[in-house]
């Protein structure tokens, strides 16, 4: 018997249609069909981890005139959070297709008119003014019906729920009757309740923050501590709570940056603390009595990605054949999340193991239409074209094993 583990991203792609994992998550489909029909056993693996706000990872990120939004912040100094709130404002009301709010459940107040973490997002319903037929070949209208309907399913709950709600609709409608031969699961998805979101990780973070107190280290990517804390900026009431925000070690301490992706916003904050500081914000929050929130970020994320991985493959090794599938990005290299991962991937896997890395194909991703809403809308053309999604350089025989294989579904 072989088992084949499939390793994909699935946040982003209910949001927008320009997201590498609409791209992957056909291309996962794809390959766990083939595998299902040799009579393998398949299990999808879905990466859910927080990440950058909603603005960023799914407008910003496709965006092409951060200049001119950048400068709109600047043109008044004084007023800038005002400009700031704006922006976001008109970013939401535009650009992405569900209403949402900050709920965290814990009681601690974040700047929610500034872009924060999905993680502490809640769906409150459709935004029609940013959800509208489009005119593009890939672009299935007749879609707009189901995605209102996943939508509606989640409202008042997590905004990971609805990615995951997204991410199942889309595999079990491309794998039709293949999908019930599926086992399903999401990999570094924090729990809902802030208390939790890393406490089964805790051993981990105090083994990294002892080694980084008494060690030395001239690697930048060395004294990164892999959490997010939340800050508040010069000239901000409340607190930013956002993955971009960096913190490392410096001089012996704990140092806290505001930023956001683009660096849009100018958000100003650095904080210096200790380590025992720092240590008694991560207890207070696993209590269930936080001063601060803070969560997992990468490099963290990668590590805890990779070895639940590794430990899932090394268990099926000892009496089965297995295959792992890291399907991630388009072409090129992304040195701080799919790279991270896939290094921290093939030093888990023992050297018995068949692993491949599979992208997506540059050429067939520029193709996708820059709109809201994500692979509810894609799906179907991407399914009929399957071949093209994937990089030239990947062997799909080698990969599913078979001397021939299909050209699209």
């Amino acid at each position: 018997m072989t088992t084949a583990i499939l390793l994909v991203e699935a946040r982003g792609q209910s949001m927008h249609c320009r997201e590498d994992s609409c791209v992957n998550l056909v291309q996962a489909a794809w390959l766990a069909r083939e595998f299902v029909r040799r009579g393998v056993d398949t299990r999808i693996r879905l990466i859910m981890d927080p990440g950058q706000s909603i603005e960023e990872y799914s407008v910003l990120c496709h965006r092409k005139d951060h200049d001119a939004l950048r400068a709109r912040i600047g043109i008044g100094i004084g007023e800038a959070s005002a400009s700031r709130y704006a922006l976001v404002r008109e970013l939401r009301e535009t650009s992405v297709p569900i209403i949402f709010d900050a709920d965290n459940g814990c009681g601690i107040v974040i700047e929610d008119r500034l872009p924060f973490s999905p993680l502490v997002a809640r769906v409150l319903g459709t935004n029609d003014d940013a959800l509208h037929a489009f005119d593009h070949p890939l672009f299935a209208n007749e879609r707009l019906d189901d995605y209102r309907r996943i939508v509606a399913e989640n409202r008042g709950r997590p905004y990971l729920d609805l990615d995951l709600a997204v991410a199942r609709f889309a595999l079990s409608t491309l794998l039709g009757g293949d999908f019930e031969a599926i086992d399903l699961a999401v990999v570094s998805r924090p729990p809902n309740a802030s208390h939790l979101w890393f406490a089964e990780d805790r051993e981990m973070i105090e083994e990294d923050l002892a080694a980084k107190e008494h060690g030395a280290s001239d690697e930048f990517t060395d004294r990164l501590i892999g959490l997010f804390l939340s800050v508040t900026p010069k000239g901000e009431e409340r607190p930013y709570f956002n993955s971009p925000t960096g913190v490392r070690v410096e001089h012996g301490k704990v140092r806290v940056i505001a930023r956001d992706r683009f660096d849009l916003f100018g958000l100003r904050a650095s904080e210096r603390m200790t380590f025992d500081r720092f240590r008694a914000l991560l207890a207070a929050q696993l209590a269930g009595a936080p001063e601060r929130l803070a969560a997992l970020k990468y490099p963290f994320t990668a590590k805890v990605i990779a070895a639940g991985i590794g430990a899932e493959a090394r268990e099926i090794a000892g009496h089965d054949d297995v295959k792992v599938l890291f399907v991630d990005g388009v072409g090129g290299w992304n040195p701080a999340t799919s790279g991270l991962i896939e290094a921290r991937l093939r030093a888990e896997l023992p050297p018995g193991i068949d692993f491949h890395r599979i992208v997506g194909d540059n050429a067939m991703y520029a193709t996708l239409p820059d709109a809201p809403g994500g692979i509810v809308f894609v799906m179907d053309a991407l399914r009929s074209m399957t071949e093209a999604l994937f990089d030239p350089s990947v062997d799909l025989a080698a990969v599913v094993g078979s001397a021939t294989v299909p050209a699209t579904f």
